[in-house]
């Protein structure tokens, strides 16, 4: 079982992981736990930080292979002279102490073998939508504009010049890896000019072999009723084009909702807080509320206590997770103490006074 300290888990990928598969969990984990994007945060940035440590070791293979073998990395590591180092390595027949005698071809798998290239999917992109607390309530229509990489139209996302052909690749004569001398070990790497792939195109002269160009697009979004602050609205499709007939990556719409001035959302659940009359409290009385959806009558209970809640069914938000259905209201009441200023006033508080001895202390010792 692999520990939450794992550099696979940090990535949250497989250990048979690519190195495509490397990058795309990087940069998805990046743009999520990035300080930029989390201002303030410091357990996003500390995650930020193992999310490049992470990266940095499993996208070289060097220290990746160092890193499966032993259980760690460090840097500075795979600089040895060939004596013994202060992790116990014996290099002698290519060994190391902790792995027994392995054979470096059990390492790096049957030389020779080609790697072609496989499509990628396209990388997946944010962009922030501020809109109205009533907007939130009603959903909106909204088009926004983003600088996303479309597919090249000259190679049509080949990344290859058209009327090119592949021819094997000089620098690893079609094997896709080159060897690497460190001291005495001898590593088996991704070829450098190929990139893996073991043959040489001539790259298209418009996007240079990248299959893909920055290009503005106007996106029509549909952001549903009952959108809350936070929320992350995916629209399918619309974020960077794939790589080699790989698919496009998707959108997500994250939205900010402003405040209102009477109402505060929770969840599904509208609040709110509306004054009473010392009369109105004790006496019990019916008062009009504003909702999301106009006025609404509610039935205040003789005695009703200053902080008392009273709860509205269905006239809360609509409900994203339960389409068809929607929060409650509460409204708390506050009671609000008239200021006496006439003695004809003063003299009727003293009667109710008197009339209503009870001491609300007295319970308090």
């Amino acid at each position: 079982m692999m520990s939450k300290d794992d550099l696979y888990v940090i990535l949250e990928v497989n250990r048979t992981a690519s190195v495509n598969d490397i990058k795309r969990a990087f940069r998805k984990l990046a743009r999520r736990f990035h300080p930029d994007i989390n201002p303030g945060d410091r357990q996003a940035e500390d995650r930020f930080k193992r999310i490049t440590e992470a990266y940095d070791i499993l996208s070289d293979p060097l220290k990746r292979e160092f890193y499966d073998l032993n259980g760690f990395y460090t840097d500075g590591v795979l600089q040895a002279d060939g004596t013994e180092s202060g992790w116990s390595f014996r290099f002698q027949g290519f060994n190391f102490s902790r792995s027994g005698n392995l054979d470096f071809s059990d390492i790096f798998g049957p030389a020779g073998r080609v790697e072609r290239r496989q499509p990628e999917r396209g990388e997946d992109l944010d962009h922030s939508v501020s809109i109205s607390f009533e907007e939130s309530i009603s959903g909106r229509g909204a088009r926004i504009r983003v600088m996303r990489l479309d597919v090249c139209e000259r190679c049509n996302g080949s990344g290859q010049a058209l009327g090119s052909r592949e021819t094997v690749c000089s620098g690893c004569a079609g094997t896709g890896k080159t060897t690497r001398t460190k001291g005495h070990l001898q590593f088996a790497i991704t070829c450098s000019d190929c990139g893996g792939i073991g043959r040489s195109i001539t790259p298209c002269e418009r996007c240079a072999g990248e299959c893909r160009l920055p290009k503005p697009d106007s996106i029509d979004v549909a952001l549903p009723a009952g959108v809350s602050h936070g929320s992350r609205v995916r629209v399918p499709g619309k974020g960077n084009a794939g790589r080699f007939g790989g698919p496009s990556g998707d959108l997500y719409i994250l939205v900010t909702v402003t405040d209102h001035a009477f109402f505060k959302r929770i969840g599904d659940n509208i609040h709110c807080t509306v004054p009473l009359t010392v009369p109105e409290a004790a006496l019990g009385t019916k008062i009009e509320v504003p909702t999301i959806d106009g006025r609404a009558v509610v039935r205040i209970p003789p005695g009703t206590q200053a902080g008392q809640t009273f709860r509205m069914r269905g006239r809360g938000a609509p409900s994203l997770l339960n389409p068809g259905m929607r929060g409650d209201q509460y409204v708390e009441v506050k009671i609000v103490v008239p200021r006496v200023a006439d003695e004809r006033s003063k003299q009727i508080l003293r009667e109710l006074a008197k009339l209503n001895p009870d001491d609300p202390r007295s319970n308090l010792w």
